[in-house]
């Protein structure tokens, strides 16, 4: 075997005959939701379903529904199962040649029949898997694929997951003789380039062979060039061809410059070339020391990270690349250089994206290797396919420059975490692998969870390895919503949380506006968190800030999480109709919070100032002190009221300093902020007290509505009064329609607790201000305007009873050709037509009045609308009332068998009671979360009992005695009883069984 080795600084032109090719089979597959077993047939008629295009999830499409199985571990969406079938003709040009069908992501436990005959099986919901379909092929002039998608069994995982397709598709052809999948593997040490190609001959010869390997810089110029002939390969045999080569004065991919080289593999046969393939890479060095942390290209680089899910809001887990790219860069522009992909691996573009913008990746395969949820992967799976799972995320992964650690379980234990170690360093010896507190002591890099948000754990923390916060900090926070009063979750101070102090910002609470009144919630957990950066379970995001910038062996933190994601409402927000967990700086229609500016203000270098709260406060008395804060990277803050200056503040380093802070006394008017750096105004804010909403603005968000089928552009729709500033608390419904080449694929506000309809939606409430329209279109050529009208007025008429109906066109695409729109009104509860009243201005309304208008569009009836205004409409501006707020796991919220609910008794907490009745035995089981370490935790069961009686209380595999004492009036006096536990980090069940005798259980607290 010869090597040539070229150096080239210009472009090759190679002659070839043939190669693989990889093309986009997304498009006209045929969709039924339902169960139907001859559907994989090739005969089966399904010309009555819906033809639709890859990327979906079916889930994200249906009702929130209280009763849905996913309840709110998954968010309340339905699940069930699933078809999807194509049928093509067969090209002449794949005979005699290798094809595949190739899946990037499946949720889940899907099976792929072609011509009823079944390719295979893959449970888990997050990897990417390929058939050989080359037999079928050759022989078949036709295939009709079918794709059974089985996540009926729900819960089946600890948040929203989606069902279906929800990843590409892809159609694979290729020589006999080709390059495996995922067979290319390019590493670098220094400026030295080390490749690894796995070539395949699928031919009935033996064959001398060619590989050449370019590398082309990002100008397309190939800059080195190495060559290996007379490669033999037997017939059915594949060999790997390992190669290492120089590339001098590479250049660098890093945070700040992304830069990405190709690496083109070339496999020839003679002067024929058989296969090619390109391999983007980045040329970089990372050292992790465990007294420094992270280093990337000799630079000491803290992980400022973040953790996401899958989904995206009202999209779902099928989220448009162009949606997730802007996802990512907003988490850049927030500072964030460090993305865990919790708990699961992201879809291949992900990645891609990552290596193109700059953003670090801690790649995670695994949540649990036991069962976390009823009917997750773990329970079901992982025993059997964690090998081959782990190996082809590993070898799909593996060239990303972006990845730079491996994550292979999050809050989960067993003596498998070493073998799933030993797998990742033989596939992939040049990262190092961690966990989120699971088998930490297999781990090359420490990663701990909620223990390393504790006050004691510098000073106790193992410091053999390097350390990363794999969740930390937790922080939990409502876009537009204030307290001044700090909440801890778990109360403060707390022995076993040990949390950090942190201060009331004023004595009484100021604010007082909520979603609804105390009485009107299941429990106390059903609370909106402030927007203060002073709502949290161990520490806020300033001090972890401060941690993770001042402690040296502190390599990286990321936050739980980056972004708002559907699912875990019942354990930690008290369940129905909260349905997704509010802990991310950007919530789940993708508007930023409070909290991302305060992360901008610490991690960025582009000057920028912030103020919140707002300054519209029409219960707050004239002359209560508010706390402003502005966040900013200036030297130094000028804060102005109406003008007048309320002096200079600088930013200081310490956690509870890295505001600036004014306690301003409220009055009405113009706040603004101003940054100086060096005397010098580098940027500034303004924001003014808002009248009655009165207009929408509307305004796009990322990039412009392409000429691309499918293409999707976000909308904003922004409440303002009449003089045009934002209304902060609007919650007036917002109406749609597209006209041209375009559709509404979804609507959403970012509420935690709006559980109406996203999918093809029509209308949509405000939240706080803020609504967003997801728009596709639905053709690659053609204008798209898109109009939205509104009925608009303070709800509860607090300051105001002047209604406006507003509408607005935005141009999408295209040109701006907009029909005449003509509105008709009624206040008496009638419903509008042409006859009605026709709206030209602003009116009043009394009290306890639905507005209803008819919205015509070149003289055709497009939609109707209504609002209801007065003292029981909308949030609640004065929370004062009071209501008795369970604080424990609800029984009627558990999982029970052999056993009612019932509200026949008094003083129950919650909605209600769970009974098991004399002569049966039932259980009921709760779930509960730790995101702590293990250890000793105390349980106390609130019960009523006619007898006295004892019951076993099972804490995953232990089981405990309960010895309960009879109530003095049954289902009317509740007696508790307490006893010490052992919990394990991450996923519990707490189990209860009854003994035949009669027992009602009320509720479950964990201490």
């Amino acid at each position: 075997m010869m090597i040539r080795v070229y150096f080239l600084i210009f472009f090759l032109s190679l002659p070839f005959l043939s190669q693989g090719q990889k093309t986009s089979f997304d498009q006209n597959w045929k969709f039924f939701l339902g169960d139907n077993k001859e559907a994989k047939n090739p005969s089966f008629n399904d010309q009555d379903w819906r033809v639709l295009n890859l990327p979906h999830d079916w889930s994200i499409e249906g009702e929130y529904d209280e009763s849905n199985p996913m309840a709110g571990q998954c968010g309340y969406l339905p699940a069930g199962i699933g078809w999807y079938r194509k049928t093509i003709s067969v090209p002449r040009e794949w005979k005699g040649k290798q094809v595949e069908i190739s899946f990037d992501g499946v949720f889940m436990n899907s099976r792929v029949f072609a011509n009823g005959q079944e390719l295979g099986f893959r449970p888990y919901g997050w990897i990417s898997f390929a058939y050989d379909i080359s037999e079928l092929a050759d022989k078949e002039d036709e295939i009709t694929f079918a794709v059974r998608v089985d996540n009926d069994l729900q819960p089946s995982a600890r948040w929203y997951t989606g069902s279906g397709i929800y990843a590409h598709t892809w159609m694979e052809v290729s020589e006999k003789i080709h390059l495996k999948r995922d067979g290319i593997f390019v590493r670098t040490e220094g400026e030295k380039i080390l490749v690894d190609a796995e070539i395949r001959n699928l031919s009935s010869k033996k064959t001398k062979l060619t590989l050449r390997h370019q590398v082309l810089d990002q100008e397309g110029n190939t800059v080195f060039q190495t060559e290996a002939d007379g490669l033999q390969l037997a017939a059915g045999t594949e060999s790997t061809q390992k190669q290492a080569f120089s590339l001098e004065a590479a250049h660098r991919w890093s945070v700040e410059d992304p830069y990405l080289y190709t690496l083109r593999s070339t496999i020839s046969k003679g002067e024929e070339v058989v296969d090619q393939l390109d391999t983007r890479f980045g040329v970089r060095d990372m050292a992790w020391v465990p007294e420094t942390g992270f280093w990337l290209n000799g630079k000491n680089v803290k992980l400022q990270g973040i953790c996401n899910h899958q989904d995206a809001g009202a999209l779902g887990a099928a989220v448009p690349e162009k949606i997730l790219r802007f996802r990512i860069q907003q988490l850049k522009d927030m500072g964030v250089n460090a993305i865990r992909t919790a708990h699961n691996p992201q879809t291949p573009e992900f990645y891609d994206i990552c290596d193109e913008l700059g953003m670090l990746v801690m790649d995670e395969i695994f949540d649990g290797w036991l069962k976390k949820a009823k009917n997750d992967y773990g329970a079901h799976a992982f025993a059997e396919w964690w090998n081959r799972d782990l190996t082809d995320w590993l070898r799909r992964d593996r060239n990303h420059p972006s990845i730079v650690i491996y994550s292979v379980g999050n809050e989960t234990h067993g003596p498998v975490g070493e073998d799933l170690v030993a797998l990742c360093h033989a596939l992939d010896p040049s990262r190092p692998v961690t966990s989120g507190h699971s088998g930490s002591k297999f781990m090359d890099v420490l990663g701990v969870n909620g223990r390393s948000e504790k006050m004691d754990w510098f000073d106790v923390m193992p410091r053999d390895r390097v350390f990363i916060g794999t969740e930390n900090t937790h922080t939990w926070q409502v876009r537009g919503y204030y307290r001044t009063k700090t909440w801890f979750r778990d109360g403060y101070p707390h022995k076993r949380q040990q949390p950090f102090p942190c201060p009331d910002l004023t004595a009484e609470e100021v604010f007082k506006d909520d979603w609804t009144l105390a009485e009107n919630k299941k429990n106390a957990k059903q609370i909106f968190n402030s927007s203060y950066d002073n709502a949290t379970v161990r520490l806020t995001s300033r001090k972890n800030i401060e941690q993770l910038r001042d402690i040296p062996n502190y390599a990286g933190s990321f936050r739980w999480t980056g972004h708002d994601y559907i699912g875990e409402a019942s354990y930690v927000h008290g369940g129905w109709p909260f349905k997704a967990f509010m802990g991310g700086a950007i919530d789940l229609a993708n508007f930023e919070k409070d909290l991302f500016y305060l992360y901008q203000s610490q991690w960025t270098q582009a000057p920028m100032v912030h103020i919140l709260p707002h300054w519209t406060h029409p219960t707050i008395a004239q002359g209560t002190e508010i706390p402003v804060w502005v966040y900013s990277n200036a030297e130094e803050v000028e804060l102005f009221l109406n003008g007048q200056s309320l002096g200079k503040r600088s930013p200081g380093s310490a956690w509870d300093q890295m505001q600036c802070e004014w306690l301003v006394p409220y009055q009405a008017g113009t706040l603004q902020a101003i940054g100086l750096s060096s005397g010098v105004v580098v940027a500034a804010q303004t924001i003014k007290t808002a009248g009655a909403p009165a207009v929408n603005v509307l305004s796009v968000d990322g990039q412009e509505l392409n000429n691309t089928l499918g293409d999707v552009v976000q909308v904003r729709v922004s409440t303002r009064d009449a003089a045009g500033n934002f209304y902060p608390y609007g919650e007036n419904r917002s109406y749609f329609h597209v006209q041209g080449s375009g559709k509404i694929r979804a609507l959403d506000n970012g509420s935690p607790i709006d559980v109406e309809k996203h999918f093809e939606a029509r209308d949509r409430i405000a939240f706080y201000g803020l609504t967003r329209a997801y728009v596709e279109a639905t053709a690659m050529e053609g204008d798209v305007n898109l109009l939205v009208t509104g009925i608009l007025g303070e709800k509860r008429q607090i300051t105001s009873n002047l209604v406006s109906i507003d509408q607005q066109w935005i141009n999408l695409r295209g040109e701006g050709k907009t029909a005449p729109v003509e509105i008709f009104y009624t206040t008496d509860g009638s419903q509008p037509d042409r006859a009605a009243n026709r709206y030209y201005a602003p009116f009043e309304v009394v009290a306890e009045t639905t507005v209803k208008a008819a919205v015509y569009l070149k003289g055709e009836l497009i939609y109707q609308m209504e609002e209801a205004f007065g003292p029981n409409a909308g949030f609640v501006w004065d929370a004062h009332s009071s209501g008795d707020s369970a604080m424990g796991e609800q029984a009627e919220d558990a999982l029970f068998e052999k056993a009612k609910f019932s509200k026949e008794g008094a003083d129950f907490r919650g909605k209600g009671f769970v009974v098991f009745h004399k002569n049966e035995q039932g259980s009921i089981q709760w779930y509960q979360e730790n995101d702590g370490s293990s250890g000793e935790f105390e349980i106390v069961l609130r019960y009523s009992s006619p007898v006295d009686q004892s019951l076993k209380l099972r804490v995953n595999e232990k089981a405990y005695s309960l010895d309960l004492k009879a109530s003095a009036s049954w289902k009317k006096e509740w007696k508790k009883i307490a006893v010490k536990v052992m919990m394990n980090s991450g996923a519990n069940t707490v189990k209860i069984a009854s003994v035949g005798k009669a027992l009602a259980v009320d509720e479950l607290e964990v201490k």
